[in-house]
């Protein structure tokens, strides 16, 4: 027991002390758990940053892939146009797109693949068309890249489309460079976003002629010229007039084997004498002035008239689609081929010489054609003339049904199917 008068020892400061204590451990619990929510708040923005770069990644890869399709022009490994031939390292990107798809198997995914980045220290993109026609874009000079934290990037597929005439054009849009996204070599992106929607041909050759020649007006074939037409799905018809035909001898015209010479002829054909405005919208589906503003068309004005030099300067820019303002005379030259044909459009008349081949569809305003004896010019694929034709001398005019199915799609623009548009993540 404790003497009567004797001190007490003092609890009360201890006790203050541990209850200071323990508010300060309180305190900085609540401290870290809200610098926890904080943090939790900070990597969900930077990921949700990451996703929304991915996802405009790769709607811009749509978007650029679209107006590349529709530009005629030859690119360059940057994918830039470029005044360079058509060789294995300058084509224009739908010519190298279609080279590596087989258009006739739904499904089948093209193996030429180009791809951009975007540095945020540039608003431009940096993209990589590779040479020839398969393999994926690499980005240029990646280790650069490399060192810059924030970049975007995108790669673009194409494959066949679920029929004949649509295509499935398919973006894949990344936080970083990545596997799919243009450097195999790189990381996994943080973000990752894909996109696809089903282009259609708009201004495409609705219906490629049946005839070797269709003629709106008179058609008279004199001299040695010839016209052949030996493809039964067609009909065999060699000459399509919406007038009078007159075959002048030694002129000829050759149908499926069996099939007599006058079978072939077609004339005073009610549809074709309605006029040339009822034959444009048979074959393009579109009248002259809406195609002739499709981006896809090379246009070349021809006041003076133009000539075989002015085909080449186009062609060798990737040209295929041409429109030409204007008269046409051809001499001594080959345009087009079997495999890469042309699909011409003269507003004037076309005229031809001695040892010329054009292999493609011709359309022009009207057809004066007298060719020396020898030696002799070929025109394979199929000629419509909006007026009068008259074909004579030693030329031959062959309808090839392989090649005027290759001219289906060249001045046509691909464009997205309303409601095509797809997106996975929103399933």
């Amino acid at each position: 027991m404790r003497a009567r008068g004797e001190a007490r020892p003092d609890m009360g400061g201890a006790g203050t002390l541990a209850m200071v204590m323990t508010l300060l451990l309180i305190a900085h619990l609540s401290l870290l758990y809200s610098h926890r929510a904080l943090l939790v708040e900070q990597r969900a923005s930077a990921s949700q940053i990451r996703a929304v770069r991915a996802q405009e990644a790769a709607q811009a890869g749509l978007d650029w892939a679209i107006s590349r399709l529709n530009d005629p022009r030859n690119v360059d490994t940057r994918c830039l146009p470029t005044p360079q031939p058509s060789d294995a390292t300058a084509a224009a990107v739908r010519a190298r797109w279609e080279r590596s798809l087989t258009l006739a198997t739904p499904g089948t995914v093209a193996t030429w693949r180009p791809a951009c980045v975007q540095p945020d220290t540039t608003p431009d993109w940096r993209c990589h068309c590779p040479e020839g026609d398969s393999g994926a874009g690499q980005i240029p000079a990646p280790a650069a890249i490399a060192a810059i934290a924030d970049v975007s990037a995108f790669a673009v597929a194409l494959q066949a489309g679920p029929r004949t005439g649509l295509w499935t054009l398919t973006a894949e849009g990344c936080s970083h460079p990545g596997p799919d996204c243009a450097d195999d070599t790189a990381p996994e992106p943080d973000g990752r976003y894909r996109v696809s929607t089903v282009l259609a041909a708009f201004g495409q050759v609705v219906q490629p002629p049946l005839a070797a020649l269709t003629s709106v007006g008179a058609v008279v074939l004199s001299d040695g010229a010839s016209v052949r037409n030996a493809d039964t799905a067609s009909g065999g018809v060699t000459v399509h007039s919406g007038g009078a035909v007159t075959l002048q001898a030694p002129a000829k015209v050759f149908g499926p084997p069996g099939q007599p010479a006058a079978a072939g002829l077609v004339a005073h054909d009610p549809p074709l004498s309605a006029g040339a405005d009822t034959l444009w919208r048979r074959l393009f589906g579109l009248e002259a002035a809406a195609l002739r503003a499709l981006p896809t068309w090379q246009t070349v004005a021809c006041a003076g008239g133009c000539t075989g030099s002015d085909l080449d300067s186009a062609w060798r820019l990737g040209a295929r689609a041409l429109w030409l303002d204007g008269d046409l005379a051809l001499a001594q030259g080959r345009w087009g081929s079997a495999d890469t044909p042309l699909l011409l459009v003269v507003r004037g008349t076309l005229r031809i010489g001695a040892d010329v081949a054009v292999h493609g569809l011709v359309v022009a305003d009207r057809v004066d054609i007298r060719t020396p004896a020898s030696p002799r010019s070929l025109f394979q694929g199929a000629l419509v003339s909006l007026d009068t034709t008259a074909l004579g001398g030693a030329v031959d005019l062959v309808r090839d049904a392989a090649v005027l199915a290759r001219t289906t799609g060249l001045g046509s623009v691909l464009a997205p199917v309303p409601g095509s548009w797809f997106d996975p993540h929103t399933r």
